[in-house]
């Protein structure tokens, strides 16, 4: 009885032995996957791009399969003082496009949507100008940017966002595709706006709400919303637009109809739940937002946008590595992953000439976390800041400087070499160079979309171009007067001559 008890105990003190070597191996483990980041590089070098950058905050969530392994806010979200933190909602810009492309897939998975059906299967009177071509576009087509919109069309979108979704997608019916449907990419934020209204029109029920109860509620994502408004605590982080290189807090307009292409609102701590979600194939927390199926088919290269990178539902894909960035006027984010990590940036600011910077802190947090790669500092953004506002002040002082001649007059006598020289220069100042600039305007975007992302800059070259062409009218009207009034006054020397020739007189 005795020798029982002593081997009962023996096994019993084992038990607890190879449980507590257990559970340290299982801290140990747990302490590799939350601790192997040398998180104060991470911070030296996301604070020294805040400061060199001049950005007044910014928030980053890195997840590495269903852990979040750092989350982090920095400087500040607004004008008075309050601290960025990785609970600050912060508006998405095109990023919401993934969500659109999740919830589309969720209908997929109830049999609601099949992707390969037209659009009009599900918006019976959806058309643009070309009866055939409205009826050839498909939800896959949407959602891979080949259904032939324009990104120009696209563009101009942002600013018509002060109606409803259903109102934007009616006033496309005059709309002419610029490529044939499904003939290939061009990024269109009217695409998803199109497909926000199908989520409507199949579930019958307002697209901001469907988000909330099927993507947001399920991933716990607690502050994120559809609608500024919903923001009762006003805890979204106020907005910043560069303006000549410094930066100033704006509010944005009304965007109701865009919110599925780019006005979701987030936070790093929510974007970090919707990240383990997808590294885990449509899982979190035991709960399953999508199926594994539909969850790869999202993310399966689809059409070309240049290289190696193809557009997948929502998202960019460049061999095992997915991403999207987000633009408003006034903020940027972004999200990356691969097989294994997730990382979220949200910036509450905006700088559309350095936008590429903004891109790379993102991919140098990925090479460090992924690859221990140093974080290496961008060069000065702000040169060519420098170079647009010497262009502008330039600019401004020779109209000013050519308006002073108008009003001044021309008191003396020109050499004809002078003329040939003013003409030239009128030729290409007055007409050439501006109708150049406004003509690079058209191309890009349209005037009201360049000067909502270029602020300031695109402002001051509109009115300085068109100054300059108004200027070069009526440089050209003098021109023409002055050529008018000196052949009549030639004309009237020569009768004058020839009535003295004929009196023989000499003058």
């Amino acid at each position: 009885m005795k020798s029982l008890t002593v081997s009962k105990i023996g096994k019993l003190i084992l038990i607890i032995l190879l449980s507590f070597i257990s559970s340290l191996n299982e801290k140990a483990l747990a302490a590799e996957n939350h601790t192997n980041l040398d998180t104060s590089k991470i911070d030296e070098y996301i604070n020294k791009e805040l400061e060199k950058q001049h950005i007044p905050g910014a928030s980053i969530a890195i997840v590495k399969g269903d852990k979040v392994q750092y989350i982090k806010g920095y400087g500040i979200s607004g004008p008075n003082g309050t601290k960025m933190t990785p609970q600050t909602p912060v508006v998405l810009g095109s990023v919401s496009k993934s969500f659109t492309a999740l919830a589309i897939m969720q209908l997929v998975d109830q049999g609601m949507i099949q992707l390969d059906n037209p659009v009009q299967q599900y918006i019976p009177w959806f058309r643009v100008a070309d009866e055939e071509e409205s009826k050839e576009i498909t939800i896959r087509h949407l959602l891979n940017h080949t259904s032939g919109i324009s990104e120009y069309d696209g563009q101009r979108a942002i600013s018509e966002g002060d109606q409803s979704l259903k109102k934007l997608v009616e006033s496309l019916k005059g709309l002419h595709l610029e490529k044939g449907v499904g003939e290939s990419y061009q990024y269109s934020n009217l695409n998803y706006a199109i497909l926000g209204l199908v989520i409507e029109e199949v579930t019958k029920t307002p697209y901001d709400e469907y988000i909330k109860r099927n993507i947001y509620k399920p991933l716990h994502m607690v502050n994120s919303y559809t609608n500024p408004k919903e923001d009762k605590n006003n805890t979204i982080a106020t907005g910043y637009e560069t303006m000549f290189g410094f930066k100033r807090p704006t509010e944005q307009l009304n965007h109701e109809a865009n919110v599925p292409h780019g006005y979701l609102i987030s936070s790093a701590e929510d974007m970090a739940n919707y990240m383990i979600a997808i590294l885990n194939k449509g899982q979190f927390k035991g709960e399953r937002v999508l199926t594994k199926q539909s969850m790869e088919e999202m993310h399966q290269p689809s059409s070309l946008i240049k290289d190696h990178t193809y557009y997948a539902m929502g998202w960019e894909v460049d061999n095992d590595v997915i991403s999207h960035n987000g633009w408003t006027e006034n903020t940027y984010t972004r999200v990356l992953l691969d097989n294994e990590y997730g990382i979220t940036l949200l910036i509450n600011s905006f700088d559309y000439l350095n936008s590429n910077q903004y891109d790379q802190m993102v991919t140098n947090l990925y090479n460090f976390v992924k690859h221990n790669e140093p974080l290496k500092s961008e060069e000065n953004p702000f040169m060519i800041y420098i170079i647009f506002d010497l262009i502008i002040v330039v600019a401004i002082v020779f109209v000013a400087f050519s308006i002073y001649k108008i009003f001044k007059g021309q008191k003396r006598k020109v050499k004809p070499f002078r003329v040939i020289v003013n003409v030239v220069s009128l030729l290409v100042f007055n007409f050439l160079l501006p109708l150049l600039i406004l003509y690079e305007f058209t191309l890009v975007a349209p005037l009201s979309t360049v000067t909502l992302f270029v602020p300031g800059i695109g402002h001051a070259l509109f009115i300085i171009s068109l100054s300059l062409i108004i200027i070069g009218i009526i440089k050209i009207g003098r021109l023409i007067r002055i050529k008018l009034n000196t052949d009549k006054s030639s004309k009237e020397n020569r009768k004058v001559i020839e009535f003295d020739e004929t009196n023989h007189k000499i003058v």
